[in-house]
């Protein structure tokens, strides 16, 4: 559907230059003592543009966009929310803070706001405040709160209205009723948009100027006349001569106020339909015929369906044609009607084209929305945000902040303009992925890499990182046997189809901010025999049929790869646990005779002449090294096969899983080995200790 308002938003979206004489940008945010936020607090970083507020359901997103809106919603008029005496920090053993503290700091700060500006700060062009809210007793003996703001330096650095007045905050909220803030009243959104947009006195006495020609021209309608003279016989018969007081009536006051206030929005459909019955059908019938790859029309039984943007495109549509057309599109219907998600964007652009009109004073526009992603699907969520993108194209001085459950989102933003909220021993933490240890190499990396599914690891609890499709199709079924299913522990198991985990552990890793990342562990090959220049090297073109003791030994005996000794080292400074394999995930499979029963008959199924042709070698072989040491030699030498293997024995996994919660005798039951068993407990530990939590 398309979303017409009555004004002009595209041009005002799309104009080159967004104002304002300074690029203020919120740098930094320090809550200490907020609601869920203890004294040590939580510090975020932000950047210009776009920047997300990711994590879990009451990990702290909600309290940080009510912490913004509380310092920059300070000056009276423009204030809609309040501190209250329930947002001060409670503890586990139920002592409440007698303080709560916000800290600001800001970057490009124009000189002109000497109260906050920071000669100090890194780049000369900083500034900060601070605002405090503290508890205090009354004359009268009641419990009540103060606030004591500063600037840079001490608390005798007070602040004036002008410091708050520079930065103009929106606030979109998660449950906002788009509809509602769209109706005709005098705080809409449309009506704060037209007030902006027409500020001067001879356009708005113009605007006016129509109104009350509009109500005159109805006035001189006898219809209107009976309406008026009715309401006031029957006001005189009441009054009795006593007020003598009669009334008037037209559209609105003829006020420029007033037209803003009445300002309304709808909703135009996106196809009309020209039918059968038609007088103008023949022409579009033949119109049709003519532009048969046009796709803005279309045919079907009822008759011709033109897109109605066809009357912006198309020169060649005979008149008659288009004013049926034009007459059809003008039946339009209430945003009520609409879908929800479609009236938030309608919502979002009216907000945006009002925060990019020029307000004297205004240094800084800042644009608050808990969810964008709500009630829109994933693709028209990358839409907006590529939007979003675009309105700071120029460097605008719009700041955007969001909260986001959305893996959508989260994937398409700028990785280092992501603040990441988790909770760990009772405590909530904040990752500003700014202040990891990522290089530039692995933001590109990342950059690309990141899509809808890894992102979502940023909504979990614990991560397990894997090489390839074999553990990905592998773990699940495991840990479901180990009665440790992954949704049940919100566990995120995230293939990087490679080795390629320094990126991984550099994102979630920092020496500049604490980071409490203990369920985090990596699976991984340890790829001994690997290389040509060690002596336990297994040569690649090396056969099944061929297997030694010597190839046993070198497997038995071989040092875990340079590669591996190279992560495992990265993440023991990290806090993250990495688990080896053996040489290889298949060769650690085959760790019992029933394991290899399995592993041969899942083999024999991928390769119905080559499966038995094994089948028979490895009956020659007596020990187990040997066996699985041929096993790995053949899935080697045939990688295709591996997710086919995975998947044959996932699903045994699956199935004695039930047998077994039936009370059923498994025969040949497979084995889990013990790396990976460890690396699932690692990750599905009972969080805060709570058993089935």
């Amino acid at each position: 559907m398309h979303l017409i308002v009555l004004l002009e938003l595209y041009n005002v979206l799309n104009c080159d230059k967004w104002i304002g004489e300074s690029e203020m940008y919120l740098k930094k945010f320090i809550i200490k003592n907020f609601r869920i936020f203890d004294e040590a607090g939580i510090e975020l970083i932000f950047n210009k543009g776009i920047n997300a507020i990711i994590g879990e359901n009451n990990s702290g997103k909600s309290s940080i966009i009510d912490a913004l809106r509380i310092v920059f919603s300070t000056v009276t008029y423009k204030k809609d929310i309040f501190f209250s005496k329930a947002d001060f920090h409670v503890s586990e053993d139920g002592t409440v803070a007698n303080y709560a503290q916000f800290d600001v700091y800001l970057e490009d700060v124009p000189l002109r706001m000497i109260e906050i500006w920071n000669p100090q700060s890194d780049s000369g062009m900083g500034g900060d405040f601070h605002i405090r809210f503290e508890k205090y007793i009354s004359p009268s003996g009641a419990e009540k709160v103060r606030s004591v703001y500063w600037g840079f330096g001490t608390e005798g650095n007070p602040l004036s209205s002008d410091t708050f007045e520079a930065i103009d905050m929106v606030f979109l909220g998660a449950l906002r009723d788009s509809e509602n803030e769209m109706r005709p009243s005098r705080n809409s959104k449309l009506a704060q948009l037209l007030r902006n947009l027409i500020s001067g006195e001879d356009v708005r006495e113009e605007l006016v100027q129509i109104l009350i020609d509009a109500n005159n021209s109805l006035l001189r309608k006898e219809q209107l006349k009976k309406t008026r003279n009715t309401i006031n016989q029957n006001l005189a018969r009441i009054e009795q001569e006593f007020l003598n007081q009669q009334i008037d009536i037209g559209l609105v006051e003829p006020r420029f106020d007033s037209i803003a206030s009445s300002l309304r929005a709808w909703v135009k459909p996106k196809w009309i339909l020209i039918n059968k019955d038609d007088s103008v059908y023949e022409q579009a019938y033949a119109y049709f015929q003519s532009h048969t790859d046009l796709r803005k029309i279309q045919k079907d039984t009822k008759g011709i369906y033109f897109e109605i943007s066809i009357l912006d495109g198309e020169t060649d549509i005979k008149q008659e044609l288009a004013d049926r057309i034009s007459e059809l599109a003008n039946k339009s219907f209430e945003l009520y009607q609409n879908g929800l998600g479609y009236n938030n964007l309608l919502y979002m652009s009216a907000v945006l084209g009002d925060m990019a009109i020029e307000k004297g004073g205004v240094y800084q526009n800042l644009l608050l929305v808990e969810e964008p992603e709500a009630h829109l699907h994933p693709q028209l969520q990358e839409l907006v945000h590529n939007f979003l993108l675009d309105a700071n194209k120029n460097d605008s001085n719009i700041q955007i902040i969001y909260t986001s459950h959305s893996p959508t989102l989260a994937s398409k933003i700028d990785i280092e303009n992501i603040n990441l909220l988790y909770e760990y021993g009772h405590k909530k933490y904040c990752l500003p992925f700014s202040q990891t240890n990522l290089t530039e190499e692995n933001k590109k990396y990342l950059q690309r890499y990141l899509d809808v599914t890894k992102s979502q690891m940023f909504f979990a609890r614990g991560i397990l990182f894997v090489e390839g499709i074999s553990e990905a199709i592998l773990l699940p079924a495991m840990a479901k046997a180990l009665d440790r299913p992954f949704e049940k522990y919100a566990v995120e198991l995230v293939n990087v189809d490679s080795v390629a985990f320094a990126p991984f552990v550099n994102l979630l890793s920092s020496d500049k901010v604490n980071t409490c990342f203990s369920k985090v562990s990596i699976i991984t090959d340890d790829d001994r025999c690997a290389k040509k220049n060690e002596n336990d090297y297994i040569d690649k073109n090396y056969d099944y049929d061929d297997i030694s003791s010597e190839i046993v030994t070198n497997l038995q005996n071989g040092q875990p790869s340079d590669r591996c000794n190279d992560l495992t080292t990265l993440c023991s400074g990290a806090g993250i646990n990495v688990f080896t394999a053996s040489k290889t995930l298949e060769y650690a499979l085959c760790c019992s005779e029933d394991n290899i029963y399995h592993m041969i008959e899942a083999l024999k199924k991928c390769y119905t002449s080559l499966g038995p042709r094994l089948e028979a070698k490895i009956a020659l072989l007596s020990s187990l090294s040997e066996k699985a040491a041929c096993i790995w030699l053949f899935i080697r030498a045939r990688d295709k096969c591996k997710g086919e293997v995975a998947q044959y024995i996932s699903q045994v996994i699956c199935d004695q899983h039930e047998l077994k919660k039936n009370g059923k005798q498994i025969e040949k039951e497979f084995v889990i080995p013990e790396y990976l068993k460890k690396a699932i407990y690692s990750v599905t530990e009972e969080y805060h200790g709570r058993e089935n939590d």
